[in-house]
């Protein structure tokens, strides 16, 4: 074969193989001599974010390597609302994300000025952001980061974690699955599987309260053994993030017909099941993983919404109310 499409092949074997391969091993892959593949990879280096770990192997930065990605403008659309909500609940500084936006609008110029316009708004945004906030965010930024990395090269990770409620720090090692943004709470929380528990579970950590977290080597074969089905299927059941090893709790909700039709054009949840009232109130039903986490959504409705059950949220929200007009009285 040809140089270049012996640089293509390498390119591809160093992505089937993400922990690297030796020179030799290269060179039997692609019968070709080791001086040969000793060379090609020289000049690959200068193209491709090659790196040599201290055994020799030879590996592709995942962190640094160019993707190619060919999209419709419908999924360009909706990459760009994703970046716009984005935009509203990631309130820290990540310059990756608005140089992404460049290259997809970029990318859509030819085929949709008006819309590569918008792209190219979005991230003139976020940068506005970074531009304030950059020396603050710095140390989370590099946290994200290195979360990014765990998870894509499948590493476990020995984390120091700030605990609100004991005020100390606390020391974990997990598994990274994946990063979940918390919109309510402008937020991004780490979800990892502790194995170093008897038995197993998935933890959730809120990201800004990592003070430090230490990557190890990867473990791909201990990761392919957590359970995603079962994380998934906790998370449907999550009003946003909060899972629960108990069974969903049954959440009823009477709002007034004043806010009804708002509260019916949106499926606030995958569990939802709505009753119009023949007085034009409506009574909303949903499975929550828990209810504490949509306890906010439940008080920002005000009076036009009832607790109806469970007994001991309709209790709280009771309490909270009666709390609330005391301040009012004097």
């Amino acid at each position: 074969m040809s140089r270049s499409e012996r640089f293509i092949q390498i390119e591809q074997l160093l992505l089937d193989h993400p922990e690297g391969l030796f020179q030799i091993e290269l060179a039997r892959r692609l019968g070709v001599h080791k001086s040969t593949i000793c060379r090609d990879v020289a000049i690959l280096t200068s193209m491709l974010p090659l790196m040599e770990d201290s055994g020799g192997r030879i590996l592709l930065n995942k962190s640094g390597y160019l993707h190619t990605l060919r999209l419709t403008m419908h999924e360009l659309e909706a990459l760009h609302l994703s970046a716009r909500l984005y935009c509203k609940v990631m309130k820290f500084p990540f310059p990756h994300a608005s140089a992404a936006l460049r290259k997809l609008a970029e990318a859509q110029g030819k085929v949709s000025p008006a819309l590569a316009t918008r792209i190219r708004d979005t991230a003139e945004e976020l940068d506005w952001f970074v531009s304030g906030n950059s020396k603050k965010y710095s140390a989370y930024r590099k946290i994200i980061e290195d979360l990014g990395i765990a998870i894509s090269e499948k590493r476990p990770v020995v984390i120091s974690h700030f605990s609100r409620g004991k005020q100390i720090f606390q020391q974990f090692r997990l598994f990274p699955v994946t990063l979940e943004p918390h919109p309510e709470g402008k937020a991004v929380h780490l979800i990892g599987w502790d194995i170093d528990t008897e038995p197993p579970f998935f933890r959730t950590i809120k990201s800004e309260r990592i003070e430090s977290i230490m990557l190890e080597s990867p473990a791909p074969g201990i990761f392919s053994s957590i359970p995603m089905d079962l994380l998934r299927e906790r998370l449907r059941e999550a009003w946003n993030i909060w899972t629960s090893d108990d069974e969903p709790v049954t959440v009823r909700l009477r709002f007034s017909a004043d806010v009804a039709y708002r509260v019916a054009e949106t499926q606030w949840h995958a569990s939802q099941s709505l009753e119009n009232l023949p007085d034009g109130r409506l009574i909303w039903t949903g499975r929550i993983a828990e209810p504490k986490e949509m306890y906010p959504w439940i008080r920002g409705w005000g009076p036009d919404v009832e607790v109806l059950e469970p007994e001991w949220l309709r209790g709280q929200h009771r309490e909270d109310f009666l709390r609330g007009v005391k301040l009012y009285d004097t």
